[in-house]
């Protein structure tokens, strides 16, 4: 962005209006302003030891001389290495690796400007010595971490950065040693692998009141070699593992092999290049590195020289040694090409000129002299560039002819590299190109698993950083290692212990930097682009991206692989391609600048689109929340979970949360707060029965208490509702009940009769499965009749409470005997298809489970088309409970009417979602009785007695009065098919315990089961004529109940 300044920038005379020079000193009135962001930089602070008596020694002039050469030599090293000089300090400099083009290795950089700048002056302190009689000495300190870089001022005073790291930096500085350089802790984690350091220890800076953690920097060249850190266990690369391991062998017989191995910063390209190194040196191979940097891309010959360096062993040895090694293995060359050779590994005798012969001539005969030696090998080589993306263009040329002989030879060349590398080495000729892909969930997770370690404390973040990671194991390595710097885990790599919840995954610096380096390379608008698309988030529109801002340019970020395009109608529409893009290009914007965006973002949304959906509304109220316009954020998460409402319960229960969390966040103060407060709150504990979970989850303790201090009655019985029948489908059913007689006073005292209607369900819910099923009778019925035949009527919660009332006042009068109860049963579930085909698997329940286990329906092979429907339509409801109940139906049809293995598959899979999503335990009790059933019917009746026993003794613990009939029937049948010497007083004694529960007059399902079980036991007796007396009594009583397969029973039995 261009801009006129107030005052000239070079002199701060005031101009002409309308001037574009300044008339004082003729420097161009408008410059170029450089948007404040976030940045990962290392600041150098380097300063003249005892600069005050240095100037009192030589005067202004002298000094002035010796610091514009030392600021030169300095400058000149900095810029070297990418760096930018930000000032002159007076008696040194200060310098940013990082800024304003970021850089993924600054702080690496920085160390290298480091040491040379100290060289540097080493020099010109001996020329100064000389002269002056004076010891010139620097003292460098370094620094590394998060700041603000841009323009400072109104008056634009200049590009700099701004943030305690850089005044961390000047405290290192003077903590130094005369001649040294200082790092902090935060530095040193960056280069720690790359340099050579000091012990760390503590020193005492200024503003600190206590010792801070350093460490000297000891050496740091490019020949240095990568120590390796903690290796994580190679994971999902065995299909490429498998591939190179086959040319190795093939290599071995003489076919020479290239590899080229692609992939995205972090995937682990090293990692497979590492392993590809150990197995090919365990099978005789001489393995050769050379390793691409970036600050070296221009560089010619550097990484060609790095490999040969490798090849002919003289990283480590002196100059006169290294040159006799050399020649001992080019016996045949000739002298000026020892020279050309000796001058490229940096071994060259002083004093010996250089041919005198072109650059490319040079380069000629040093590949020729290469291949001449390399085809005189035996032994199996294999020859290993790494990085290539950043490989100098001389080297690279290089390596493409050397890359012809390799299929000749007992040789393997492998070649790493980003996607966006197309130079020579990415087309070489019979290449065997490996594409690394990122891990999926379940190779991440192992991962993940790998480096944090089997403790259980740590076992809840492995989905936390597989999410974070979006498997690339470089970002799960380097969160799990952020995450142990920081405190948050303790331990050993693979060996972790989390003692305290971690809340949030931070990018950690070096990812920031990795990423933030490749964003920095796009063009200004594509870099516009992608931030303001970071604003709208993780998905992104073209539309919405050109009417927020003037221009787009979207190409350059699918070449540098940073979004990809996941949609093209009826708009484009464009994704991150990994989370910590995302975060990192939106995270390095500055608060201020972030918040306009985001408002913008609401305001073209809610210009240019018509009707929202649910996703569309929360972003509204996302952009909204990021801005501070809490209201309409506010108004925004609630108009989202509206929309969604029947459609994702999960994602409108996401809304209400998150319209909890703005509603917090308004000043007490505010008009309307508290109802605020209370209304998502209520939906949730409203709908907490839908989702699963613990009545301790539902909210409803603090709803009471809110909606207390408000008065606000509609509230509370909204969140009691689902709090009632929380308590119920976790079997606390004696407290349940009692909770529904003053929930069911508190309702009708609002007067509302679609309130009624609407949250009655709970009330008569709790009472049915306690037993006090009069009472659930009358509760229904007082929707019915309050309904008037409205469907619809206060679906608030449930998409047609009339339908629900309908099938409970059917299922009360099912267990009560009285006519009628079928057509109540049939019509509930057939106005729920009609109404809410989501709420049909509920209703379902009361035929398929109560009245099928209790014998009350007998099916047919329309019932299993039902569920099977039922089924079909909860799979498509987003609707986690629904499924589970329509999966449970169709089990209960399958098995009852012998569909086999199908039916038993259905009824695992539906009571492992049971426990799975904490869903009703009377449920899972039904399910066991089932299961139970079907291992008697299998033969395993120890099995079968078992399971039976314990579901029975949790029904009586719990209050449960539904299903203990069916899973008395089960014990009592297994205990008598067992027929041990015991088996049949066990058997009495649960007949027994069945007839002496007290219940409602008329209660029909234990009569019915106490008759039956009594008529097998009096046979089991030998007394057949109490067996037949007790099938007439429980045939006569099952037709006149209705029970059809009660019935059937009694007939079979006769």
């Amino acid at each position: 962005m261009a801009a006129t300044s107030a005052v000239c920038p070079t002199c701060g005379s005031e101009p002409r209006a309308g001037a574009r020079f300044c008339d004082a000193c003729g420097s161009p009135l408008t410059v170029v302003v450089k948007p404040a962001e976030y940045k990962q930089v290392t600041v150098l602070f380097a300063d003249v030891v005892r600069s005050m008596d240095i100037a009192a020694a030589l005067g202004a002039e002298r000094l002035r001389e010796v610091m514009t050469e030392l600021v030169d030599r300095s400058s000149a090293v900095v810029q070297r290495y990418a760096g930018t000089v930000d000032k002159f300090t007076g008696d040194g400099i200060m310098a940013l690796f990082g800024a304003p083009v970021a850089l993924e290795d600054h702080a690496f950089r920085a160390c290298l400007a480091a040491m040379d700048i100290q060289q540097v002056v080493r020099g010109l302190a001996a020329e100064v010595r000389e002269r002056d009689g004076i010891d010139l000495r620097l003292r460098i300190g370094l620094n590394s971490g998060q700041v603000i870089t841009g323009e400072v001022g109104a008056t634009h005073l200049g590009y700099t950065a701004v943030g305690a790291h850089v005044g961390m930096a000047q405290r290192m500085e003077s903590a130094a040693p005369p001649g040294g350089v200082m790092l902090t802790e935060s530095t040193a984690r960056l280069v720690e692998d790359r340099v050579v350091l000091a012990d760390r220890e503590i020193v005492h800076i200024k503003g600190v009141a206590t010792g801070v953690p350093a460490r000297q920097l000891l050496a740091a060249d490019l020949e240095y070699r990568r120590k390796v850190r903690y290796q994580s266990r190679l994971v999902g690369r065995e299909t490429e593992k498998n591939t190179i391991d086959d040319l190795l062998d093939r290599s071995l017989g003489g076919q020479g092999a290239i590899i080229t191995v692609t992939g995205r910063p972090g995937v682990g390209k090293t990692r497979l290049v590492r392993e590809a190194v150990v197995t090919a040196a365990g099978r005789g191979f001489e393995v050769f590195t050379t390793h691409c940097q970036s600050h070296t891309k221009d560089i010619p010959f550097h990484a060609i020289s790095r490999l040969l360096r490798a090849v002919f062993s003289v990283r480590d040895v002196g100059a006169e040694a290294a040159r006799a090694r050399v020649h001992g293995k080019i016996p045949e060359a000739s002298d000026d090409d020892r020279v050309l050779l000796d001058d490229l590994l940096g071994i060259r005798e002083d004093g010996i000129p250089l041919p005198d012969i072109s650059p490319d001539a040079q380069r000629r005969r040093l590949g020729e002299l290469i291949k001449t030696m390399a085809a005189r090998r035996v032994e199996p080589v294999a020859y290993v560039v790494e990085d290539a993306h950043w490989i100098d263009s001389v080297s690279e040329s290089m390596l493409a002819e050397f890359a012809v002989m390799v299929p000749r030879m007992r040789a393997v060349l492998l070649v790493a590299y980003r996607p966006e590398y197309s130079g020579a080495l990415s087309k070489l000729p019979g290449s065997c190109a490996l594409d690394i892909a990122p891990l999926d969930d379940s190779q991440s997770a192992a991962l993940i698993r790998g480096l944090l370690g089997d403790d259980p404390s740590v076992r809840r973040l492995v989905d936390v950083i597989a999410d974070r990671a979006a498997g690339i194991p470089f970002a799960a390595e380097e969160i799990v290692r952020d995450l142990a710097e920081r405190g948050e885990l303790e331990g050993a790599p693979g060996a972790y212990v989390c003692r305290r919840e971690v809340s949030d995954i931070h990018v950690p610096a070096s990812l920031q930097a990795i990423i933030g380096a490749r964003i920095d390379r796009l063009p200004v608008t594509a870099k516009r682009t992608l931030n303001a698309a970071a604003v709208i988030g993780a998905q992104f529109d073209s539309e919405l991206l050109q009417n927020l801002l003037d221009s787009i340019d979207i190409e350059p970020l699918i070449e540098a692989y940073l979004v990809e395009q996941v949609g093209y109608t009826p708009r484009a529409t464009y994704a991150f391609s990994h989370p910590l893009i995302h975060a990192v290009a939106y995270e390095s914007q500055l608060k201020s600048g972030r918040s306009e965006l985001h408002r913008r973002v609401a305001a073209v949304m809610q210009r240019t689109r018509g009707g929202f959906t649910g996703q569309e509304a929360a972003i509204v109220a996302v952009q909204y929340a990021a801005a501070g316009d809490l209201q309409d954020a506010y108004d925004w998460h609630m108009q989202a979970a509206t929309w969604y409402g029947a459609r994702d319960i999960r994602a409108a229960r996401k809304s209400w949360q998150q319209a909890v969390t703005v509603a917090d966040q308004i000043s007490g103060a505010e008009p309307d707060v508290l109802a605020m407060r209370i209304a998502p709150r209520a939906l949730l504990c409203g709908s907490a029965f839908q989702v699963g979970g613990t009545p301790s989850d539902s909210g409803f303790a603090e709803l009471r208490e809110l909606t207390t201090e408000a008065g606000d009655k509609r509230s509370l019985a909204l969140g009691m509702a689902g709090h009632l029948t929380t308590l119920v489908f976790n079997s606390h059913h004696l407290k349940a009940a009692d909770m529904a007689s003053e929930f069911a006073t508190l309702v009708e005292s609002i007067g509302d009769p679609a309130m009624t209607v609407g949250l009655f369900y709970a009330a008569a819910q709790a009472k049915w499965e306690a037993g006090h099923v009069t009472e659930a009778l009358t509760l229904a019925q007082r929707v019915i009749d309050l309904a008037d035949g409205d469907p619809t009527m206060g679906d608030f919660i449930i998409g047609s409470p009339l339908a629900w009332a309908l099938t409970v006042r059917g299922a009360a009068g099912m267990f009560l005997g009285r006519p009628g109860w079928r057509n109540d049963l049939e019509e509930g579930i057939s106005l729920a298809k009609n109404v809410d085909k989501a709420s049909k698997p509920f209703v379902q329940l009361y035929k398929y489970q109560a009245g099928l286990q209790n014998g009350a329906v007998l099916l047919s092979s329309h019932d299993v088309a039902h569920t099977e429907a039922a089924l079909e339509i909860a799979q498509s409801s987003g609707n986690n409970v629904a499924l589970t109940y329509a999966l449970l139906n169709r089990a209960m049809t399958l098995l009852h009417t012998d569909a086999g293995p199908d039916g038993l598959n259905c009824l695992n899979d539906a009571r492992q979602m049971l426990v799975d999503q904490q869903l009703t335990t009377t449920l899972q009790r039904t399910s066991d009785i089932e299961m139970a059933r079907q291992r008697a019917g299998s033969g395993d009746l120890d099995g079968a007695i078992a399971l039976a026993a314990s579901v029975l003794n949790q029904q009586f613990d719990c209050g449960e009065m539904i299903f203990r009939g069916p899973a008395t029937t089960v014990l009592v049948e297994a205990l008598l098919s067992r027929g041990g010497n015991a088996d049949l007083d066990a058997a009495q004694r649960a007949v027994d315990r069945l007839a002496g529960v007290p219940t409602d007059p008329g209660f029909v399902p234990y009569e019915l089961a106490v008759l039956r079980l009594g008529a097998l036991l009096a046979r089991a007796r030998g007394d057949e004529a109490g067996y037949r007396e007790s099938v007439r009594r429980f045939g006569v009583r099952a037709r006149r109940a209705g029970f059809e397969g009660c019935a059937a029973q009694a007939e079979a039995m006769a």
